[in-house]
């Protein structure tokens, strides 16, 4: 008894796998293109992590500039980096060993354009007049990385 695959078998397994990785061709020729995209992401990731860390109250502030004194931003902030840690971990694993990585690339649009949506929701609920410039850079930074994630996540899926 022959324990051969027909060509379409083949082809049926393979599109089941094919969401694990890109094809390795496509990956050597993808590799500096997003590795450097995602380096960028960090270091924007980064910038934000620090005014959370090292401002907390002037930053939050200036983020959710609608939030009451009774709420803790210090604790809010924290839980926002353990978050961002949690994907951006994911994410890196994903670049890294070319695992998943249509999976983990969806994912950070999804939360990209979600966390994205939140701040935009804010304004327009609370109005646009407590937008300020220290909103308005935290804004940039988000988009910044919306469209880097998205960039990524195009090229991968082509």
């Amino acid at each position: 008894m022959s324990n051969q695959l027909s060509d379409e078998e083949i082809k049926a397994l393979k599109s089941i796998q094919s969401h694990v990785e890109v094809s390795t061709p496509r990956w050597q020729r993808l590799k500096r293109k997003i590795i450097m995209r995602t380096s960028l992401l960090v270091l924007v990731l980064i910038v934000r992590a620090m005014g959370m860390i090292l401002l907390p109250e002037e930053y939050l502030k200036s983020i959710f500039p609608f939030l009451d004194n009774s709420v803790d931003l210090a604790d809010l902030a924290v839980t926002r980096l353990y978050l961002a840690a949690f994907c951006l971990g994911i994410y890196i694993y994903a670049v890294i060993t070319n695992r998943y990585l249509r999976s983990a690339s969806m994912l950070g649009v999804v939360v990209g354009v979600a966390l994205l949506w939140s701040d935009v929701s804010q304004y327009l609920v609370w109005g646009w007049e407590l937008f300020s410039l220290e909103s308005a850079t935290s804004f940039s930074m988000r988009i910044l990385t919306v469209v880097l994630l998205i960039l990524n996540y195009l090229d991968v899926r082509r």
